[in-house]
């Protein structure tokens, strides 16, 4: 489908307000094939290409968005105190 030229800024506009939905689901981009029409090759390209390099990173976010709690992470860091002060009591052992 080609666009008149006088629609381009309405066209960028609802583009760029577009509803992408929870940033952490990845949706994959929908298109139609005659939407290419007249583009250069590069552009659909690219955009596949940043399609396929997004995807994996969305996804590795999303383990680590819904991996970390407060209280998780709370937890986690008590357990490090704990390692470190232990280690500490070795060293002290040792020396001593």
């Amino acid at each position: 489908m080609m666009h008149k030229w006088e629609s381009v800024p309405k066209l960028i506009s609802d583009f760029e307000h577009q509803d992408v939905g929870d940033p952490f689901i990845y949706n994959d981009f929908t298109y139609r094939l005659d939407e290419f029409d007249n583009v250069p090759p590069v552009i659909p390209r690219f955009q596949f290409y940043l399609q396929l390099s997004l995807k994996p990173l969305v996804e590795y976010l999303k383990t680590l968005k819904d991996g970390q709690s407060v209280p998780d992470l709370r937890q986690e860091v008590l357990n490090m105190v704990q390692e470190a002060n232990t280690g500490v009591d070795d060293c002290e052992d040792r020396v001593m």
